[in-house]
């Protein structure tokens, strides 16, 4: 049995995040082979935490478009194997390609599926002459990941997303398919099995879409997604469609900022296309196809569905509420009566072999060499300088009465003297003094001694022992130093240097009183009762005073006509109404046969509002 899982992540990163760990992930997953799409990764951005886990070879494809945008797009295909070496499993691939045209790194190599290398320039129906390089540049977002599995090709697919108006955009999505479609038409020419999975942005028929418009299907990439399916002509077979030819409500994919999850409205755009002839000695085709013989069940995995778990919380409006997990679902195929391959070897355009995840392995053994260098240096430059807790504290006392020095620079002169002298003592109070410097460090903690720009130059150097004898610049509410004299020694009671703790707390004005009333209440034993009243009424005004705000709020928005509720306000983004406010309904998006949802409100706010909103 062969299981193959598509799932759009919407950033790889957030999904490890959300289940800890990226073997967790693919683990959940519970697939053979598991085609990522949305990656939203760089090459840049690749680390060993999101691309290795084990017991799962990675193939991936990354965004080198310059678009002036961050990292977007991106596929990637992890494959479960129990060896990487030697191993005859059918999901790990004898080969893989990055891109879909033969002109990306595997294809240079001579790692070409197929053979398959287009002559530039070529002509295309309604595209006109089409360049090497216009066509690198449709193949350089990383939205394909080709990996040969021996009785089967599979294409992991991540389809671009276009606006109605963008005729830029639109000609990229028309060459990216009608290149797409010319390599799978030359492998099924050489016989092979071609697998495509992935979102392919297209929804091919009203019933895959919640309250589709009457002219639908009519949109030009839904009829060519229509011809490539076999009931108009195509050689692939729709598998979950034709398992399941009349459910209704099966959708893969749910608009974020609506809600859509809470009443089911979505659309099917995550596929699983399978082409090609079964395992078995026939002459009839069409009986006998790898869709009827093999193919045990497809399905959505309903489970994924972000708000279902009871730790989810559910969409209560507006596009800052936030539900965990991808905007859409994992589809699973699985195969039956697959054989097995002779033996092979991981491919070498796996990721395994890339330099970005080699070399920063590498890079690990000397970071740790060097910081166990380094803390051999810190630990007999310690030993060298360490000075017995007595004279420690009578280094800081000497420091402290800088009222008593005649200069800054003779108090510095005698403050390094007394180190210098401390320095030749011996080694075997190095304990003591270690545990002198750390409460003086955490003592020291809120004072900023130098600039940030003096701190980012010496982040990587080991600070020394007169650095934490540096006068600071204190200012009100900075580290207590008595927090210093119970870790070292005592500290005069009057210093002008540093404040003492009562010039630290005086109120410089009414804000500050109250504090210092709440602290020495909380001191008291007495008022620890007092002080707890005034702390809970204070914070019922303040309770009170906020709901109040918020029902006036409401009071200003208008209410929307399906529920008599109040809206919630939106601005134009773009366009030329862009900043200009206006009002919705604040219920999630369904469909318009559900009188709990969305009743599709709008107003436009008054240009008093829009005035005062800008």
């Amino acid at each position: 049995m062969v299981k193959i899982v598509t799932y759009n992540v919407n950033g790889l990163r957030p999904r490890v995040a959300q289940h800890g760990s990226l073997r967790r992930l693919l683990d959940s997953l519970d697939a053979d082979i598991i085609c990522f799409q949305e990656t939203k990764l760089s090459r840049q951005d690749l680390s060993g935490d999101v691309i290795m886990a084990e017991g799962y070879e990675a193939f991936i494809s990354c965004n080198r478009s310059s678009r002036g945008r961050g990292p977007y797009s991106g596929v990637a295909t992890f494959c479960r194997v129990t060896s990487a070496f030697a191993s005859q499993e059918v999901a790990l691939p004898v080969a893989a390609e990055e891109g879909f045209a033969g002109l990306q790194g595997s294809a240079k190599d001579n790692e070409v599926i197929g053979d398959f290398v287009l002559d530039m320039p070529m002509d295309e129906e309604d595209l006109g002459e089409i360049t090497r390089e216009e066509l690198l540049r449709v193949d350089n977002e990383g939205r394909c990941i080709i990996t040969d599995h021996g009785h089967f090709v599979l294409f992991n697919i991540y389809g671009p997303s276009i606006g109605e108006d963008d005729e830029e955009r639109i000609r990229f999505k028309l060459l990216f398919y009608k290149i797409l479609q010319k390599r799978w038409e030359f492998l099924l020419a050489l016989g092979k099995r071609v697998f495509v999975v992935g979102d392919l942005n297209i929804a091919p028929s009203s019933i895959d879409r919640c309250d589709a418009s009457p002219g639908f299907e009519k949109q030009m990439f839904r009829e060519w997604l229509r011809s490539m399916l076999r009931e108009h002509g195509g050689p692939f077979f729709d598998a979950f469609r034709s398992k399941h030819p009349e459910r209704t409500g099966a959708y893969t994919c749910f608009n974020q900022k609506v809600g859509a999850e809470e009443y089911n409205y979505g659309s099917r755009i995550d596929h699983i296309l399978i082409s090609g002839a079964c395992f078995h000695d026939c002459n009839s085709v069409e009986d006998h196809s790898i869709f009827h013989c093999h193919v045990a069940d497809c399905e959505i995995m309903n489970h994924f569905r972000r708000g279902d778990s009871g730790n989810i919380s559910k969409w209560k409006g507006g596009r800052s509420s936030k539900l965990e997990g991808s905007d859409h679902i994992p589809v699973y195929m699985i195969l039956n009566g697959i054989p097995e391959l002779p033996a092979h070897n991981t491919p070498p355009s796996a990721a395994r072999y890339l330099p970005e995840i080699r070399g920063r392995q590498q890079s690990i053994g000397l970071n740790i060499s060097r910081d166990r260098a380094n803390e051999s240096c810190c630990s007999d430059d310690l030993e060298r300088r360490s000075i017995s807790k007595e004279e420690l504290a009578t280094g800081i006392t000497e420091f402290s009465k800088g009222v008593n020095q005649p200069s800054p620079t003779s108090k510095r002169r005698n403050l390094d003297h007394w180190i210098n002298e401390g320095s030749s003592g011996s080694s075997q109070n190095s304990n003591v003094t270690l545990l002198a410097a750390q409460g003086m460090k955490t003592s020291f903690s809120g004072i900023k001694s130098m600039s940030n720009k003096k701190n980012k130059h010496n982040l990587s150097s080991q600070p020394t022992i007169k650095s934490f004898f540096r006068r600071p610049e204190t200012k009100p509410g900075d580290a207590n130093i008595n927090s210093l004299a119970s870790s070292v020694g005592t500290v005069p009671s009057s210093v002008d240097t540093i404040p003492k703790m009562d010039e630290l707390c005086s109120p410089k004005d009414d804000s500050l009183q109250e504090n210092i009333q709440c602290t020495a209440s909380a001191e008291d034993p007495d008022n620890l009762d007092i002080s707890s009243s005034l702390s809970t009424d204070k914070c019922n005004i303040a309770t009170l005073e906020w709901q109040r705000i918020q029902q006036r709020m409401k009071m200003t928005l208008p209410l929307c006509k399906g529920h008599r509720e109040p809206c919630i306000p939106r601005s134009v983004k773009k366009g030329s109404n862009i900043g200009r406010l206006f009002y919705v309904c604040a219920r999630a998006q369904g469909p318009s046969s559900n009188p709990e949802a969305n009743c599709n409100h709008f107003q436009w706010a008054s240009v008093k509002s829009k005035g005062k909103r800008q």
